[in-house]
């Protein structure tokens, strides 16, 4: 059975040790200092920072290491310390922790360190310049919008994972006031545990771009209690590593949704957490099939 794990968050390595990660690295250390509260009192300062750590990847500054995992990091990292700000908690980091099929989820943001989760967050960023490792993409950079697609199924599934897991302890507790889910999927995703946010920084490269980012942002949000959206891209007969900000829908906006987020975590700060269930049916199956490896070997 895989064992559950929690510590307080930490702060992304490649970020804080990487040369073409710098401009990030110093965005997240002023803001850390400032300990805003809102993603308006960092929204210029994130800007300046994508379009340094852009140019980096376009001068080949960056490697590959940064481009897969340095500004995702960065705008993980950014968003819970806002969180942390704004609700007055630290948040925390778990592995281990069992769905109702798959028994070893790590989530890089969650809320509580024990018991069930009652919140987590998902950040992705999307969206590059032309850069020496992709030299046939356009200049003006690969769209945002495509990866959306795979990153988001695999968001949603871990979220409808971990919330059957948790409607099936409850009913096992005699605790069931949901609905099983029937013919409205969302109404009962929306019932249940944890509170699950997903948000999205993307580098947008024209209007096809922006209306497939916003098509699939909401259809996140089917699957989501929140999806916060920030898009960004090139100034008109600029660089293409000199950014404006974009427009998004109100519901998408990336300051409303983190309120939301972070009255979920105040609302969770002031409950009893609930005890967590070892014997998941996923765990099980899995220590099974640990068992049947084990009395195979000679």
């Amino acid at each position: 059975m895989p064992k559950q794990t929690a510590k307080v968050r930490s702060t992304s390595m490649v970020v804080a040790t990487k040369a073409g990660c710098a401009p990030l690295k110093e965005m997240y250390a002023a803001a850390a200092a400032a300990k805003p509260r809102t993603w308006n009192e960092v929204e210029d300062a994130f800007v300046h920072a994508m379009e340094g750590f852009d140019q980096n990847v376009a001068s080949g500054v960056a490697d590959i290491g940064d481009l897969q995992n340095g500004k995702g990091d960065f705008f993980n990292d950014l968003l819970a310390l806002l969180l942390e700000t704004c609700a007055g908690v630290e948040l925390f980091s778990r592995g281990g922790v069992p769905g109702l099929i798959f028994p070893n989820h790590n989530l890089d943001v969650t809320y509580p360190n024990a018991g069930l989760v009652g919140f987590t967050l998902e950040a992705k960023a999307v969206g590059t310049p032309r850069h020496p490792l992709s030299p046939k993409q356009k200049l003006i950079g690969r769209p945002g919008s495509a990866d959306l697609a795979k990153r988001i199924k695999e968001v949603a599934f871990k979220t409808i994972d971990l919330k059957a897991e948790y409607g099936r302890l409850k009913a096992m507790r005699g605790e069931s006031p949901e609905e099983i889910p029937g013919g409205n999927l969302t109404t009962w995703l929306r019932s249940v545990r944890p509170h699950s946010y997903l948000f999205f920084a993307a580098r947008i490269v024209n209007q096809t771009d922006f209306d497939a980012t916003v098509a699939f942002a909401r259809t996140a949000g089917q699957v989501e209690d929140g999806v916060g959206l920030f898009c960004f891209g090139p100034q008109a007969g600029g660089s293409p590593t000199s950014y404006k900000r974009l427009g998004v829908p109100p519901e998408l906006s990336i300051d409303r949704v983190l309120y939301r987020a972070c009255q979920d975590i105040v609302a969770l700060r002031q409950e009893q957490p609930l005890p967590a269930d070892e014997a998941s049916l996923a765990a099980s199956a899995e220590t099974a099939a640990e068992k049947a490896e084990q009395e195979s070997e000679p």
